[in-house]
């Protein structure tokens, strides 16, 4: 029976649990310190865990907090198509996601609703390490998950804190299912009670809990679409039980090539019709593909549209800040796309009106309401409400020139 292996990879620890049919079967743990390869610690991790060498066991690494970013995305084609969401996704990786200077590898999307998707992006440099640990050990890892994906599998109830060195998730469930995730400061949750590990951890102890995020990954359903899946191993790496099997179907399909040509050439006929037949199947996908992409080209196009036509309020406070006279304070901004006022504090009303004539996308500026006077650190000043019109097209076409490269 097929073992699965769940690899939980953190900021300072790593722990592995072995599952058959659903039982634990071994679990350990090792720490990794700061200049230690993650790489090297993950393939001795490995080697503590007595896998079988046949059937190949099924590896699955969840990455903590600190190695992962899990968001719930809105605002996306409504797509139903998970690979062109996911596809999105990625080629929009640095408006969803942190960098940091950190290079990114995106998961699959989890569709909640048309247009919103729970989605994670994996530090590269961890998924790099953790594949070379374990092509060290003899194994192949499968799929990659976010650690917060998996807390539910190993741990109860719908409010869970899972710390990971100086990152620290707190992840709300729903039915199973994540609701939320959040960042906290460690200081909000230190002395809190540990979490309930579900009964299947009991047999480990009353740590049982920290092994939450191996088990989870080791007991991850093969549908689960928030993965991200490696390319593929390098030549080297193919066992070599697969080499032989092959050099054997080599080997036959040559002394069948020998001794029967006539089968071959009555099958020529066959053979020929079918990749027709192929060929006839892959163009229907392809145009059906090719549509959808239009689809998701037109929707882009649409939000990078939107984009450009908006402006930005912080920078038409900052403008009109500036436009006001010296000794001149705001003490009231309100603006949507069509128009706006201030209310300021001056030494004479009638100077506010002007300058904000000058400010680019302001239109028809006056003064609404009453002047007051009042008296502020042993100066008198003018109370006044300016309303404005605002040309919201004009207003952005600064804006898009400050952002264009």
């Amino acid at each position: 029976m097929t073992v699965s292996l769940g690899i939980a990879v953190g900021t300072d620890r790593i722990r592995a649990v072995a599952l058959r049919a659903g039982r634990i079967v071994a679990a350990t743990e090792a720490e990794v310190g700061a200049g230690d390869s993650l790489a090297a610690a993950v393939a001795e991790l490995i080697a503590g865990v007595a896998l079988p060498r046949f059937p190949r066991p099924r590896v699955v690494a969840a990455l903590g907090p600190s190695l992962a970013q899990t968001r719930r995305i809105a605002g996306l084609p409504p797509l139903e198509d998970p690979r062109l969401v996911a596809q999105v996704v990625r080629e929009g990786a640095g408006k969803f996601f942190l960098r940091n200077g950190v290079p990114l590898v995106t998961t699959g999307v989890r569709i909640v609703e048309p247009g919103t998707v729970w989605a994670a992006a994996l530090d590269e440099r961890a998924v790099r390490a953790v594949e070379a640990g374990c092509r060290t050990a003899g194994v192949r890892v499968d799929r990659f998950v976010p650690t917060v994906a998996v807390l539910g599998r190993g741990l109860g109830g719908e409010h869970l804190v899972w710390p990971d060195g100086g990152a620290v998730a707190e992840v709300r469930l729903r039915e199973g299912e994540l609701h939320s995730v959040r960042r906290v400061a460690a200081a909000q949750v230190a002395g809190a009670p540990p979490p309930a590990a579900v009964p299947a951890l009991a047999w480990l102890g009353e740590h049982g809990w920290r092994f939450a995020d191996a088990y989870g990954a080791a007991a991850l359903p093969p549908y689960e679409a928030m993965v991200h899946r490696p390319s593929g191993a390098a030549a080297g790496d193919v066992p070599t039980w697969r080499l032989a099997a092959a050099g054997c179907a080599l080997a036959a399909a040559l002394a069948f090539a020998a001794v029967a040509p006539a089968l071959r050439a009555m099958g020529a006929e066959d053979r020929a019709m079918a990749r027709i037949a192929a060929v006839q199947d892959r163009r229907r996908v392809a145009a059906d593909t090719e549509r959808e992409l239009a689809r998701v080209t037109e929707a882009l196009a649409e939000a990078a549209a939107f984009d450009v036509g908006r402006y930005s309020p912080t920078l038409l406070l900052a403008d009109l800040t500036a436009a006001l006279p010296a000794g001149s304070a705001i003490v009231a901004f309100r603006a949507d796309t069509a128009g706006g006022s201030v209310v300021a504090l001056a030494p004479r009303a009638a100077a506010v009106v002007r300058p904000l004539e000058k400010v680019p996308g302001l239109v028809a500026p006056e003064i609404v309401g009453p002047v007051t006077r009042e008296a502020l650190a042993g100066r008198e000043l003018e109370r006044v409400t300016v309303r404005f019109g605002i040309d919201a097209e004009r207003r952005a076409r600064p804006a898009a020139a400050e952002v264009a490269p």
